[in-house]
């Protein structure tokens, strides 16, 4: 690995047209070396296209792309990418092994690594049985394993994967996750285009979201993408309306007692512990007595 440059890929307003439609408007952002990146959106919001754009098979006609300081799709800049596409292509023909040795060969790897590299993701990725069998024979999902592992081979310090999950059963995805998270800690750089927001979170600290061409928000993907919610319970039930005046109309009463319009358990959505420790200290402060405080199952945000 061994880059040393702080920002791993640098976008400045990139703009791309397809023929004369405009898929990226100006798009800028830097992604850190070492961090991890989940770029979400709807089908062609730009999502595919930002990642061909970093590769370099796809120019923009303003604007500029950097890899480590490279110039996007100079022969250097490209040697420190392990590219995923949404529809990797694995030669059908040869076995699991032969494609392995020649993505290695391409990527300037001598035998004797290659070798080893390749069967140790084989085995990683639940394919090590069928190294020898051809891949015409394989499911889409085993087929999708063996393109991560190639993505893999070259040890690349930045990994960009389109849709990686597409095909995967849950034992793929989760060796899928156990593998990008251990490069994390080795210090790669992931940026992953994705429709799964449960995905994303089990591999990215930060998201961007994508639409019509632009990056719509950015941030930690936790907060910019789920809704974290605590559950409250009361000693006593109280009027909802106190609740509401305390910690705003986004509470959600879950229990009645007698008469309707009372409460003495809610949910309400938070930003973080200080959030939580403020709420509670203002219903301490009100007179009302709080016996239990429990997070709720963070769901995607509508």
């Amino acid at each position: 690995m061994g880059v040393p440059e702080r920002y791993a890929v640098e976008l400045g307003e990139v703009c791309v047209k397809y023929g004369s439609k405009t898929v990226l408007r100006g798009v800028n952002h830097v992604f850190h070396a070492g961090s991890s990146t989940a770029i979400l959106g709807q089908n062609g919001a730009g999502k595919t296209t930002i990642l061909r754009t970093i590769v370099g098979v796809v120019h923009p006609y303003r604007g500029w792309v950097k890899v480590f300081g490279l110039e996007a799709g100079t022969v250097g800049a490209k040697r420190l990418i392990g590219y995923l596409p949404e529809r990797p292509g694995v030669y059908e023909r040869l076995t699991a092994l032969q494609n392995m040795l020649f993505h290695a060969e391409l990527n300037g790897l001598n035998r004797a690594t290659a070798l080893e590299r390749s069967m140790a993701l084989l085995e990683a990725f639940g394919l090590a049985g069928v190294a020898h069998a051809r891949v015409h024979t394989f499911s889409k999902g085993m087929k999708q394993r063996l393109a991560l592992a190639r993505t893999l081979l070259a040890d690349p310090p930045l990994l960009l994967l389109d849709e990686p999950t597409s095909g995967l059963d849950p034992d793929g995805a989760n060796l899928t996750v156990s593998l990008l998270r251990e490069k994390l800690e080795q210090g790669s750089t992931l940026i992953v285009s994705t429709h799964n927001p449960y995905f994303a979170r089990r591999v990215s600290r930060d998201a961007l979201i994508v639409a019509d061409g632009s990056i719509k928000s950015r941030g930690e993907l936790e907060l910019l993408v789920f809704e974290r919610k605590v559950r409250i319970r009361l000693l006593r039930a109280v009027d909802v309306g106190v609740i509401s005046r305390l910690v705003g109309d986004g509470s959600t009463p879950l229990t009645s007692q007698g008469e309707s319009g009372v409460t003495s358990e809610f949910e309400v959505a938070v930003r973080g512990g200080e959030e939580i420790a403020q709420i509670v200290e203002d219903m301490v402060k009100a007179g009302l007595r709080v016996v239990g405080v429990e997070p709720v199952e963070s769901l995607p945000k509508q």
